[in-house]
């Protein structure tokens, strides 16, 4: 019986895995695109762009595609300069957004 105890005892300590340090891994959030899109209609509508247009246009899926960053008001609201710069074809139509 005692061979067995040490049998068992040096399998588990070769497999054990307590002793390994665990190694960390990066997680890279998604964007939820919805979010993106509402909060970007949001301030379209807010700047006084019609829905219509906004719809029309496509602007929130453009920009949806475009972005690559947080679903905040902030991170968006500070992007939109770019974003107009980066798809002229929308710039004068995004013109009372600042």
């Amino acid at each position: 019986m005692n061979l067995l105890k040490r049998l068992w005892t040096g399998l588990v300590k070769k497999t054990a895995t307590a002793e390994i340090e665990p190694t960390p891994v990066e997680v890279e959030e998604e964007t939820d695109p919805e979010a993106v899109a509402d909060i970007f209609t949001k301030l379209c509508e807010d700047a006084g762009i019609a829905r219509k247009w906004i719809v029309r246009y496509d602007m929130a899926a453009v920009f949806v595609d475009w972005y690559d960053g947080p679903a905040d008001v902030e991170s968006i609201r500070g992007c939109i300069a770019q974003f107009k710069k980066e798809t002229p074809s929308l710039a004068s139509k995004l013109a009372k957004l600042n």
